[in-house]
């Protein structure tokens, strides 16, 4: 008898935390802003490697093994920054506001540490731009020609999406890059 008044006591307080944990705004965040949130994450861990790697190490890129040919530090930041730009151009509707090189290499003027910096915060606020534009529809917009989307078949969160796993991809290898210099990457420091 004890057990079966525990039980229902404890049904009961898990029932009542659902439904005030339901009432919250948290819990029904739109899709731009659970977008804008992963970008906010995102951009200040990008920013926080950017920062860790000393500028005259920007060029480095590993030479030994199966390495031959990668992108250096800067010119995965760079990469990082053009494909901001590009799917968030794709996700508005409109050509993209900067120069994002050949092979979505990033603006060939970009070059410092600083600029690399400022390029990169530039893309991501264009992307929280684009993360605005987003609505809890599924209609389809023109799949920018960097995607793998089939055509017709990209939606506004399925590109931001894109953008949010390539960063994530990039971002891994920019840690290896840091540590590989003997650097902790900001993000694993005490």
């Amino acid at each position: 008898m004890k057990a079966k008044i525990l039980l229902i006591a404890l049904l009961f307080a898990t029932a009542v935390q659902c439904v005030a944990q339901r009432s919250t705004s948290e819990a029904n965040r739109t899709n731009s802003q659970i977008i804008d949130f992963i970008l906010d994450f995102q951009e200040k861990r990008l920013v926080d490697v950017a920062k860790a790697m000393p500028a005259q190490r920007y060029g480095f890129a590993p030479s030994a093994g199966e390495f031959k040919g990668v992108r250096t530090f800067a010119e995965q930041l760079k990469h990082i920054a053009a494909d901001n730009y590009l799917l968030g151009a794709g996700i508005l509707g409109e050509e993209f506001p900067r120069h994002v090189g050949e092979g979505e290499r990033g603006a060939s003027s970009v070059q410092t540490k600083a600029e690399i910096v400022a390029y990169l915060k530039d893309s991501f606020a264009y992307m929280h731009r684009a993360a605005a534009a987003i609505d809890d529809t599924k209609h389809p917009i023109p799949t920018p020609g960097i995607s793998p989307w089939p055509a017709g078949t990209a939606t506004r969160l399925g590109v931001a999406i894109e953008d949010c796993v390539h960063s994530w991809d990039h971002y891994g290898q920019l840690v290896e890059y840091l540590r590989m210099n003997g650097i902790v990457p900001p993000a694993s420091r005490r």
